[in-house]
């Protein structure tokens, strides 16, 4: 019977990734149970130690607040892959593994002696994830990117933003997200089926295309149509006492918005009778919105609406999150101790199985789990690895 709380117990990850992308997929894996043990490169370690946020705005390599949430559960190493030697060790730790993760500059991996024709060879039923912002193929394989670069190239910044402005690019990391998405989604499924055939397979992951799915939309409408879907009007926002709403009014949501802000009379008015003539007299109905909302509340706002079956929403600021009674109910934010950055509040998980309450442990310690790891996996004694930290391999 599987452990419903650890639904990958068992399965072992090597993850060499950095970042974002690899972060958050092999994440989702060591908190649903798999052994992950990430690899870090001796000294700076992952790129995102010397990012923020830090508590008390004070940076230091164990209290990035993006390192901490993007690796809960994982045992951690250093090694360096610049050493023979320590390309040597990884070529066993590769033997150990079910899945081995990576997201260097393409080409990388390969060169240091881990292109998935090599890693086939050293074990046959191990899996290779690569994530790049253009994937393994193609004209643009060795050119570099972000996640302002890939949503620009993937057509999101295109869509994105008030038509009559300049395209605008989404906040946070989407493409990093959504390529670490699937990258545990490919990861999983190629699981499956080495579980069904012995096979191991090498996941190729694309950030550019990844982001192009989650616009397909307007990709779509070019094809079947021939027709640009540039950046559409949306519907405006509402300032209101303590924030900004946003007002949706569908044909069958027009009565009840009549009836709920006292004007009853404005259901036959034929300036605002149907979606279109709505569209056609924006400003005379923004105007009308404006004078009944400035002094309401957002979230009394909202829930009067949602009780009538409007889609209405308002913008949420930090507290409003952290508040939310949604949240809340599903326990989502969640109190880790760290023995240096201390107790704080994570991110929970975006997902459920079962009944279960994830389990999430904190972040390693640069090089943490060095000695318990080379001892158990290698064979390594004490006395090898203080030679090996001595002449940099760990």
């Amino acid at each position: 019977m599987p452990n419903l709380a650890s639904p990958l117990a068992g399965v072992k990850v090597l993850d060499f990734s950095g970042g974002t992308s690899g972060g958050i997929s092999t994440k989702l894996m060591a908190v649903m149970g798999a052994d992950v043990v990430k690899v870090e490169a001796p000294g700076a370690g992952d790129v995102t130690r010397a990012q923020g946020p830090f508590p008390g705005d004070a940076p230091h390599p164990e209290k990035s607040g993006q390192f901490l949430y993007l690796n809960t559960n994982k045992r951690g190493v250093t090694l360096s892959l610049e050493h023979p030697t320590g390309r040597a060790a990884a070529r066993r730790l590769v033997v150990w593994a079910d899945i081995v993760v990576e997201n260097f500059r393409t080409g990388q991996f390969s060169e240091w002696g881990f292109g998935y024709d090599e890693i086939e060879r050293i074990n046959p039923g191990a899996i290779l994830v690569s994530i790049a912002p253009f994937g393994q193929t193609g004209p643009y394989r060795d050119f570099r990117g972000n996640d302002h670069i890939i949503q620009a190239l993937g057509g999101l910044l295109y869509v994105t933003g008030d038509p009559k402005r300049e395209p605008l690019r989404i906040g946070g990391e989407p493409s990093e997200y959504f390529a670490g998405l699937s990258a545990f989604a490919g990861a999983l499924i190629a699981l499956t089926y080495r579980d069904l055939s012995g096979i191991g397979q090498h996941v190729d992951v694309s950030a550019h295309e990844g982001i192009a799915v989650a616009q397909m939309y307007s990709a779509l409408a070019y094809i079947f149509t021939g027709a640009e879907r540039g950046r559409q009007a949306a519907s405006p926002l509402y300032r209101v006492s303590d924030g900004q709403v946003g007002v949706s009014l569908r044909q069958q949501d027009w009565p009840g918005f009549c009836q709920m802000i006292g004007r009853p009379e404005l259901e036959q008015d034929d300036r605002f009778k149907d979606m279109a003539a709505r569209r056609a007299n924006q400003e005379a109905l923004t105007a009308l919105i404006n004078e009944w909302i400035h002094d309401k509340k957002k979230q009394d706002l909202y829930h009067e609406a949602q009780k009538m079956g409007m889609t209405w929403g308002y913008i949420c600021d930090t507290k409003d999150l952290m508040e939310s009674p949604q949240y809340q109910h599903r326990g989502y934010f969640t109190e880790i101790d760290h023995p240096v950055a201390g107790r704080l509040t994570y991110p929970g998980m975006p997902l459920r199985w079962g009944d279960g309450v994830w389990e999430l442990r904190p972040a390693p310690l640069l090089g943490q789990h060095n000695a318990e790891v080379y001892g158990d996996i290698l064979g390594w004694s004490q006395e090898d690895l203080v030679l090996m930290r001595a002449t940099g391999v760990i």
